[in-house]
């Protein structure tokens, strides 16, 4: 499996259980068992499916003797419990057997049920989970990213000091979360973050020591992290930062952070940064307060210098401000975007207004004359309306004018389509005149499950 493919997946089941972690501190010890703790035989026998308490919400602990057996209950929340609360009660070392069994897993099942017990291996024993790490190949890279920052939120000292003495097995972590418009997932980054949630002074001086890439990385979490809790603190510690590219990122991410939190007191500290700084670190403060207050960040467009930083702040916006009201979102793009803001925009937007109101979405389509935004509209139509219509989405496919994303948008339509209603869906594919017989000969591969397709239960 391509990392391109691989990359969203592993983001989204990692994601949502280090969710589900956040808000759990602790486990119950084996002997304890309230009303919120239930045998599995029980659930099964009640036929419940829920995984929640009728009261809080909150998910059953459930008493599982295996992953596995965890893993057969019912409700995802049930599972991630049943999981933490098996993992929390065994002793360190039953980790490495626990380990083994990941191998008969699923891959999407391995990396979450991994990501739990790495956590806790990383916790209680890192070193030794580390070792295990590098017999598992592919896996292992993922894993090792989750023993680090088990390690660095007890002991970030101790975390830091092997990843200084060992950098060469931690040469793949930028490519196990990327080091995109987002931010950085190295593991100097990893364990700065961690580090400044205990200690920020101590924080930012290891992260000074580091170089290149790592430095900048770790700075600029550290910033980033101390921004939350207090901004102003945060831009009083960036005089320290002597590398001139790595406080330019450690300001940016304060200035996001500040704007998140309040916009006049972001605005007045950007106004005594040096002037070629502003209009970066307004960019950011822009991003955050996108978050909180879409509209009022809109409205504050043009703090931010024509170009490509506007256009990016602007479909941050509009993928923000389109949640709550993507008409109007898209109404303020079309009136001060740029060509590429708009198309960039536009697709962002369209999700959440096919959602709300699709024959709204339609009509604005409708309305655009042909080129690179009805395309990219068209597109993020159809591929937002899959449980909609097939003949309208396909019709809409249709107009779409570049051949690559008219074919990237009927295949993906078409493969839904297979699953439905076979005959039909290659019916259409073989009559069809908007794509060429190479795209649906591709199409057909794919369907037919020609590609993608592992070549091992766990890969």
């Amino acid at each position: 499996m391509k990392m391109t493919v691989l990359g969203p997946i592993v983001a989204l089941v990692i994601g949502g259980a280090a969710g589900f972690i956040a808000g759990k501190n602790t486990a119950p010890e084996p002997e304890e068992k309230d009303a919120t703790t239930t045998d599995i035989r029980s659930i099964r026998r009640s036929g419940g499916g829920s995984g929640s308490t009728s009261g809080g919400g909150s998910a059953r602990s459930v008493r599982v003797k295996s992953a596995s057996e965890a893993l057969a209950l019912p409700g995802q929340n049930s599972r991630l419990q049943a999981l933490m609360d098996y993992y929390a009660n065994l002793d360190p070392s039953q980790f490495e057997e626990e380990a083994a069994k990941l191998e008969d897993l699923p891959w999407s099942e391995r990396i979450m049920v991994g990501y739990l017990l790495f956590s806790r291996w990383g916790e209680e024993d890192p070193t030794e989970a580390l070792a295990y790490t590098k017999t598992m190949g592919f896996a292992g890279m993922f894993v090792s990213g989750t023993v680090m920052q088990s390690w660095a939120s007890k002991d970030p000292q101790g975390a830091a000091q092997y990843y200084q003495d060992n950098p060469g097995e931690f040469r793949m972590s930028g490519m196990m979360g990327g080091r995109g418009r987002g931010g950085g997932a190295s593991t100097a980054g990893v364990i700065a973050t961690e580090w400044a949630r205990q200690d920020s002074a101590g924080a930012l001086t290891w992260a000074q020591s580091l170089e290149g890439r790592d430095q900048r990385d770790a700075i600029r979490n550290v910033f980033s992290e101390s921004a939350k809790s207090d901004p102003s603190e945060a831009a009083a510690m960036l005089g320290t930062v002597t590398d001139p590219e790595a406080k330019k990122e450690a300001q940016n991410s304060v200035a996001r952070e500040w704007g998140k939190q309040n916009w006049e007191d972001a605005q007045t500290w950007i106004a005594s940064l040096p002037a070629d700084d502003q209009a970066g670190a307004s960019s950011q403060a822009l991003r955050g307060l996108a978050e909180t207050d879409p509209e009022k960040a809109a409205g504050n467009i043009s703090m931010v210098p024509e170009g490509e930083a506007r256009d990016d702040v602007m479909e941050s916006i509009a993928r923000q401000w389109g949640r709550d009201d993507p008409a109007a979102a898209a109404s303020w793009v079309m009136a001060n975007g740029s060509e590429n803001a708009q198309k960039e925009s536009i697709e962002r937007v369209m999700p959440s207004w096919v959602q709300q109101d699709s024959a709204a979405a339609m009509a604005f389509i409708n309305e655009q004359p042909e080129g690179g935004l009805r395309d990219s509209a068209a597109s993020s139509y159809v591929f937002s309306n899959q449980g909609g219509d097939i003949q309208q989405n396909l019709s809409l496919a249709e107009t779409i004018g570049d051949d690559r994303t008219r074919s990237r948008t009927i295949g993906m339509t078409v493969g839904g389509w297979m699953r439905q209603d076979k005959e039909a869906a290659t019916n259409y594919l073989e009559t069809t005149e908007s794509i060429s017989q190479e795209s649906k000969d591709r199409i057909q591969n794919w369907s037919s499950g020609g590609r993608g397709r592992g070549r091992g239960r766990g890969r």
